[in-house]
Protein backbone atom coordinates (compact mmCIF):
# COMPACT_ATOMS: atom_id res chain seq x y z
CA UNK A 1 0.00 0.00 0.00
CA UNK A 2 1.29 3.47 -0.87
CA UNK A 3 2.06 5.59 2.21
CA UNK A 4 -0.44 8.35 2.99
CA UNK A 5 1.03 11.84 3.19
CA UNK A 6 0.39 13.66 6.47
CA UNK A 7 2.65 16.73 6.49
CA UNK A 8 6.09 17.67 5.23
CA UNK A 9 8.13 14.47 5.08
CA UNK A 10 5.88 12.48 7.42
CA UNK A 11 3.70 9.69 6.05
CA UNK A 12 1.78 6.77 7.50
CA UNK A 13 0.46 3.41 6.38
CA UNK A 14 -2.89 2.54 7.96
CA UNK A 15 -3.49 -1.00 9.13
CA UNK A 16 -4.23 -3.18 12.11
CA UNK A 17 -1.29 -1.39 13.75
CA UNK A 18 -0.42 1.86 11.99
CA UNK A 19 3.10 2.53 10.76
CA UNK A 20 4.47 6.08 10.72
CA UNK A 21 7.32 7.11 8.40
CA UNK A 22 9.60 10.14 8.51
CA UNK A 23 12.43 10.35 5.97
CA UNK A 24 14.38 7.11 6.52
CA UNK A 25 12.79 6.39 9.93
CA UNK A 26 9.99 3.93 10.60
CA UNK A 27 8.01 4.21 13.83
CA UNK A 28 6.91 0.79 15.09
CA UNK A 29 7.79 -1.99 12.59
CA UNK A 30 4.49 -3.60 13.44
CA UNK A 31 2.13 -6.31 12.24
CA UNK A 32 0.66 -3.89 9.68
CA UNK A 33 -0.88 -6.03 6.95
CA UNK A 34 -0.58 -3.32 4.28
CA UNK A 35 3.24 -3.24 4.31
CA UNK A 36 5.25 -5.69 2.19
CA UNK A 37 7.74 -6.57 4.91
CA UNK A 38 9.55 -9.07 2.70
CA UNK A 39 10.57 -6.37 0.22
CA UNK A 40 13.33 -3.83 0.94
CA UNK A 41 12.00 -0.67 2.57
CA UNK A 42 13.73 2.74 2.26
CA UNK A 43 14.44 3.01 5.99
CA UNK A 44 17.65 3.01 8.03
CA UNK A 45 16.29 3.35 11.56
CA UNK A 46 13.31 1.84 13.37
CA UNK A 47 11.95 3.26 16.63
CA UNK A 48 9.85 0.95 18.83
CA UNK A 49 7.33 2.57 21.16
CA UNK A 50 6.93 -0.25 23.70
CA UNK A 51 7.21 -3.93 24.49
CA UNK A 52 4.01 -5.38 23.01
CA UNK A 53 4.67 -7.67 20.07
CA UNK A 54 2.30 -6.05 17.59
CA UNK A 55 4.58 -3.01 17.67
CA UNK A 56 7.77 -4.83 16.65
CA UNK A 57 6.30 -7.84 14.83
CA UNK A 58 8.50 -7.29 11.76
CA UNK A 59 11.44 -5.59 13.43
CA UNK A 60 13.72 -8.61 13.12
CA UNK A 61 13.21 -8.66 9.35
CA UNK A 62 14.30 -5.04 9.10
CA UNK A 63 17.25 -5.64 11.43
CA UNK A 64 18.44 -8.50 9.21
CA UNK A 65 18.67 -5.98 6.35
CA UNK A 66 20.79 -3.56 8.38
CA UNK A 67 18.11 -1.31 9.87
CA UNK A 68 19.16 -0.02 13.30
CA UNK A 69 16.58 -0.65 16.03
CA UNK A 70 15.95 1.66 19.02
CA UNK A 71 13.61 0.90 21.93
CA UNK A 72 12.87 2.13 25.48
CA UNK A 73 15.80 1.20 27.71
CA UNK A 74 13.65 -0.35 30.43
CA UNK A 75 11.68 -2.48 27.96
CA UNK A 76 14.60 -3.60 25.81
CA UNK A 77 14.86 -7.04 27.39
CA UNK A 78 11.13 -7.65 26.85
CA UNK A 79 11.53 -6.87 23.14
CA UNK A 80 14.66 -8.94 22.64
CA UNK A 81 13.11 -11.85 24.55
CA UNK A 82 9.33 -11.74 24.73
CA UNK A 83 9.27 -14.48 27.39
CA UNK A 84 10.46 -11.84 29.88
CA UNK A 85 7.17 -9.99 29.44
CA UNK A 86 4.98 -13.05 28.97
CA UNK A 87 6.21 -14.99 32.00
CA UNK A 88 6.08 -11.86 34.13
CA UNK A 89 2.31 -11.85 33.67
CA UNK A 90 2.22 -15.36 35.21
CA UNK A 91 4.41 -14.67 38.27
CA UNK A 92 7.43 -15.84 36.23
CA UNK A 93 6.09 -19.38 35.93
CA UNK A 94 6.06 -20.63 32.33
CA UNK A 95 2.36 -20.91 31.35
CA UNK A 96 0.75 -23.49 29.04
CA UNK A 97 0.74 -22.33 25.43
CA UNK A 98 -3.07 -22.51 25.39
CA UNK A 99 -3.22 -19.71 28.00
CA UNK A 100 -1.25 -17.31 25.83
CA UNK A 101 -3.22 -14.84 23.67
CA UNK A 102 -1.98 -13.81 20.23
CA UNK A 103 -0.23 -10.72 21.57
CA UNK A 104 2.11 -12.94 23.60
CA UNK A 105 3.30 -14.77 20.51
CA UNK A 106 7.02 -15.59 20.67
CA UNK A 107 8.27 -12.92 18.29
CA UNK A 108 11.54 -11.32 19.35
CA UNK A 109 13.43 -8.37 17.90
CA UNK A 110 17.11 -7.44 18.30
CA UNK A 111 17.67 -3.95 19.72
CA UNK A 112 20.79 -2.00 18.78
CA UNK A 113 20.41 0.92 21.17
CA UNK A 114 17.99 2.71 23.46
CA UNK A 115 15.76 5.71 22.80
CA UNK A 116 17.44 7.82 25.48
CA UNK A 117 20.63 7.69 23.39
CA UNK A 118 18.90 8.51 20.09
CA UNK A 119 20.23 11.53 18.20
CA UNK A 120 17.46 12.42 15.77
CA UNK A 121 15.18 15.24 14.63
CA UNK A 122 12.34 13.08 15.96
CA UNK A 123 11.48 13.91 19.57
CA UNK A 124 10.92 10.99 21.95
CA UNK A 125 8.01 11.71 24.32
CA UNK A 126 7.39 9.48 27.37
CA UNK A 127 3.78 8.22 27.37
CA UNK A 128 3.65 5.61 30.15
CA UNK A 129 0.53 3.91 31.46
CA UNK A 130 -0.30 1.30 28.84
CA UNK A 131 3.14 -0.14 29.35
CA UNK A 132 5.34 1.31 32.04
CA UNK A 133 7.90 2.93 29.71
CA UNK A 134 5.94 3.45 26.49
CA UNK A 135 7.08 6.38 24.33
CA UNK A 136 5.54 8.41 21.56
CA UNK A 137 7.35 10.17 18.73
CA UNK A 138 6.92 13.74 17.48
CA UNK A 139 8.25 14.42 13.98
CA UNK A 140 9.54 17.87 12.94
CA UNK A 141 6.42 18.18 10.77
CA UNK A 142 4.16 18.36 13.85
CA UNK A 143 2.93 14.77 13.64
CA UNK A 144 2.64 13.06 17.03
CA UNK A 145 2.65 9.24 16.92
CA UNK A 146 1.19 8.32 20.32
CA UNK A 147 1.32 4.49 20.14
CA UNK A 148 -1.24 2.87 22.50
CA UNK A 149 -1.65 5.80 24.87
CA UNK A 150 -5.20 6.26 23.63
CA UNK A 151 -7.72 4.04 21.85
CA UNK A 152 -10.82 4.65 19.75
CA UNK A 153 -14.27 5.23 21.19
CA UNK A 154 -15.27 1.94 19.57
CA UNK A 155 -12.83 0.07 21.85
CA UNK A 156 -14.47 1.60 24.93
CA UNK A 157 -17.95 0.89 23.55
CA UNK A 158 -17.26 -2.75 22.64
CA UNK A 159 -14.47 -4.02 24.93
CA UNK A 160 -15.24 -1.72 27.89
CA UNK A 161 -11.67 -1.87 29.20
CA UNK A 162 -8.12 -1.00 28.17
CA UNK A 163 -4.81 -2.55 29.27
CA UNK A 164 -3.14 -0.27 31.85
CA UNK A 165 -0.14 -1.04 34.00
CA UNK A 166 -0.43 2.37 35.69
CA UNK A 167 -3.71 4.25 35.65
CA UNK A 168 -2.27 7.54 37.00
CA UNK A 169 0.44 7.47 34.32
CA UNK A 170 -2.16 6.73 31.64
CA UNK A 171 -4.08 9.83 32.70
CA UNK A 172 -0.91 11.95 32.60
CA UNK A 173 -0.08 10.67 29.11
CA UNK A 174 -3.53 11.64 27.85
CA UNK A 175 -3.04 15.09 29.37
CA UNK A 176 0.32 15.29 27.55
CA UNK A 177 -1.52 14.65 24.27
CA UNK A 178 -4.11 17.31 25.11
CA UNK A 179 -1.37 19.87 25.87
CA UNK A 180 0.59 18.97 22.77
CA UNK A 181 0.84 21.56 20.01
CA UNK A 182 1.06 18.84 17.35
CA UNK A 183 -1.07 19.50 14.27
CA UNK A 184 -1.74 15.79 13.75
CA UNK A 185 -1.96 12.84 16.14
CA UNK A 186 -1.66 9.22 15.05
CA UNK A 187 -2.62 6.45 17.50
CA UNK A 188 -1.35 2.95 16.73
CA UNK A 189 -4.89 1.65 16.32
CA UNK A 190 -7.26 4.09 14.68
CA UNK A 191 -7.38 6.90 12.17
CA UNK A 192 -5.18 9.96 11.75
CA UNK A 193 -6.52 12.85 13.85
CA UNK A 194 -6.20 16.60 13.66
CA UNK A 195 -5.55 18.48 16.89
CA UNK A 196 -9.22 19.05 17.81
CA UNK A 197 -10.10 15.41 17.10
CA UNK A 198 -7.13 14.24 19.19
CA UNK A 199 -8.20 16.35 22.18
CA UNK A 200 -11.75 15.01 21.86
CA UNK A 201 -10.56 11.40 21.76
CA UNK A 202 -8.17 11.93 24.68
CA UNK A 203 -11.12 13.20 26.72
CA UNK A 204 -13.13 10.10 25.72
CA UNK A 205 -10.27 7.98 27.08
CA UNK A 206 -10.12 9.99 30.31
CA UNK A 207 -13.85 9.43 30.79
CA UNK A 208 -13.31 5.72 30.11
CA UNK A 209 -10.71 5.56 32.86
CA UNK A 210 -13.09 7.38 35.22
CA UNK A 211 -15.77 4.79 34.39
CA UNK A 212 -13.37 1.95 35.20
CA UNK A 213 -12.36 3.55 38.49
CA UNK A 214 -15.99 4.04 39.50
CA UNK A 215 -16.74 0.40 38.68
CA UNK A 216 -13.80 -0.91 40.73
CA UNK A 217 -14.67 1.31 43.73
CA UNK A 218 -18.34 0.31 43.59
CA UNK A 219 -17.55 -3.40 43.40
CA UNK A 220 -14.96 -3.21 46.18
CA UNK A 221 -17.46 -1.46 48.43
CA UNK A 222 -16.99 -2.34 52.10
CA UNK A 223 -16.48 -6.03 51.45
CA UNK A 224 -13.23 -7.96 51.66
CA UNK A 225 -12.42 -9.20 48.18
CA UNK A 226 -9.50 -11.05 46.65
CA UNK A 227 -7.96 -9.92 43.37
CA UNK A 228 -9.54 -12.89 41.59
CA UNK A 229 -12.95 -11.92 42.95
CA UNK A 230 -12.43 -8.33 41.85
CA UNK A 231 -11.36 -9.35 38.35
CA UNK A 232 -14.33 -11.68 38.00
CA UNK A 233 -16.86 -9.16 39.30
CA UNK A 234 -15.49 -6.27 37.21
CA UNK A 235 -15.34 -8.47 34.11
CA UNK A 236 -18.94 -9.60 34.53
CA UNK A 237 -20.27 -6.15 35.42
CA UNK A 238 -18.69 -4.57 32.32
CA UNK A 239 -19.54 -7.49 30.03
CA UNK A 240 -15.90 -8.16 29.14
CA UNK A 241 -15.36 -11.13 26.82
CA UNK A 242 -14.50 -14.24 28.84
CA UNK A 243 -11.28 -15.54 27.27
CA UNK A 244 -7.59 -15.41 28.18
CA UNK A 245 -6.93 -12.52 25.82
CA UNK A 246 -9.32 -10.20 27.67
CA UNK A 247 -8.83 -11.82 31.08
CA UNK A 248 -5.18 -10.70 31.12
CA UNK A 249 -6.26 -7.18 30.15
CA UNK A 250 -8.89 -7.15 32.90
CA UNK A 251 -6.61 -8.53 35.61
CA UNK A 252 -3.78 -6.12 34.82
CA UNK A 253 -6.03 -3.07 34.81
CA UNK A 254 -7.95 -4.10 37.95
CA UNK A 255 -4.66 -4.65 39.78
CA UNK A 256 -3.47 -1.25 38.59
CA UNK A 257 -6.66 0.32 39.95
CA UNK A 258 -6.32 -1.41 43.34
CA UNK A 259 -2.68 -0.38 43.67
CA UNK A 260 -3.63 3.20 42.78
CA UNK A 261 -6.36 3.23 45.44
CA UNK A 262 -3.86 1.96 48.00
CA UNK A 263 -1.35 4.69 47.13
CA UNK A 264 -4.15 7.23 47.52
CA UNK A 265 -4.90 5.68 50.94
CA UNK A 266 -8.39 4.70 49.82
CA UNK A 267 -7.94 0.92 50.04
CA UNK A 268 -5.94 -1.52 52.14
CA UNK A 269 -4.83 -5.10 51.65
CA UNK A 270 -4.09 -7.98 54.00
CA UNK A 271 -2.45 -11.35 53.41
CA UNK A 272 -4.39 -14.04 55.24
CA UNK A 273 -4.45 -17.76 54.58
CA UNK A 274 -2.33 -17.27 51.45
CA UNK A 275 -4.94 -14.94 49.96
CA UNK A 276 -4.58 -11.19 49.52
CA UNK A 277 -7.77 -9.47 50.61
CA UNK A 278 -8.61 -5.90 49.55
CA UNK A 279 -10.99 -3.56 51.34
CA UNK A 280 -11.91 0.10 50.93
CA UNK A 281 -10.97 2.37 53.79
CA UNK A 282 -13.87 3.79 55.83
Amino acid sequence: MKPVHVAGETFYIPGITNVCLYKDYILDPSNNENVDWDSPLPVKTALISHCHTDHFWNGAKLHARGVKIYAPREERSMIENTAVNTNGNFCWAVPPESMLPWYFRKICCPVDDTLDRLVSPIKVVPLPGHSQWQCGFLTPDGVFYVADSMVTKKVWDTKHIVYYTSVPDARKSLETIIRSKAEFVLPSHGVLLNRDQAVELAEVNLKGIDMLEEAVIAILGREERTVEEMVSLVGRKLGIRDDFSMHIVCETTVRSMLYMLNRRKEADYELRGHKVYWKARP
